[in-house]
């Protein structure tokens, strides 16, 4: 018989400033039984160390050490309750805390059992879904921000919302604008499981692009897709790869892989039309 489950997600957030997260871990408990137990990432959790590069990792290794011994009194103590008590109990433990780690809002599912719910959310929310390409974009985005100020001293990049045709807004990375010039540079991340899901991501940006340039907004040659490409070799996913970056390369626009950093730099720096302003 199914059972009522509730459960919050462990956010480790280091700097306050960008309100920028990664779920470490999950807490569940279920009143009806009284079961309350949790599961924490690695303490040596290379994803999350690696999104913070600006991160001292023994900071994340220390604060997930404290914080597994505090979960582990919260399991202890919590289990001792049932029904309306403990929900008043748990409720308490996840409610939002300024801090470098602290829970998401309280949720609810029915499930037949609360330990394997338990594992089934820590491999949707930590394990398995921490890379989805938005997290990815975002490290390839502070990446490349970073290596642009330190190597292109002639160009400023900025994130700037570009405006397309229909006067819709479409916000970029890295642009540049002044004497009739405007540079554009968008990464992207090619690591879904599944082909359609590649062709999909690859193919909004395609026609994202396609706007902007018909609206006289950016010319083709003037936009660089800076790609990483498939960790998989399945068949299905290179062709589905191929595809997209063929789309890309028919606009006439530049196409060159994330660490082909020489490109990338060339194509900012480049500007054939002379010495320009930024705006």
């Amino acid at each position: 018989m199914k059972q009522l489950c509730k459960y919050a997600i462990v956010r480790f957030m280091p700097f306050s400033e960008t309100q920028e997260f990664a779920n470490v871990g999950v807490l569940l408990f279920s009143p009806k039984t009284g079961f309350v137990d949790f599961h924490l990432a690695p303490k040596n959790f290379g994803r999350v160390t690696h999104f913070f590069d600006d991160l001292n990792g023994e900071l994340y290794r220390n604060t997930l050490i404290a914080f597994e011994l505090e979960l582990t009194r919260v399991k202890e103590f919590g289990s001792q309750f049932f029904g309306e008590k403990q929900v008043e109990l748990l409720e308490e433990v996840t409610r939002y805390r300024e801090g470098i780690i602290s829970f998401s809002e309280t949720r609810a599912m029915l499930h037949n059992n609360p330990q394997v719910a338990l594992e089934e959310l820590y491999k949707m929310y930590v394990a398995r879904n921490f890379v989805t390409k938005e997290y990815r974009e975002h490290q390839m985005v502070k990446a490349l921000r970073h290596d642009l100020k330190k190597h292109i001293s002639n160009v400023h990049y900025t994130q700037q919302k570009l405006i397309a045709d229909y006067n819709v807004q479409i916000d970029m990375p890295f642009v540049t604008k002044g004497c009739h010039v405007t540079k554009v540079i968008k990464p992207l991340s090619f690591n879904q499981a599944k082909p359609l899901n590649l062709i999909e991501h690859g193919e909004q940006w395609i026609n994202r692009v396609k706007r902007l340039i018909k609206a006289n907004t950016i010319e083709a040659t003037n936009m660089l897709f800076a790609l990483e490409k498939p960790s998989s070799e399945k068949k299905e996913i290179v062709k589905a790869y191929q595809e997209v970056t063929d789309e890309m390369k028919e606009l006439d626009t530049k196409v060159v892989l994330f660490d082909d950093k020489k490109s990338i730099f060339q194509f900012a720096s480049d500007l054939e039309h002379g010495e320009f302003k930024l705006t």
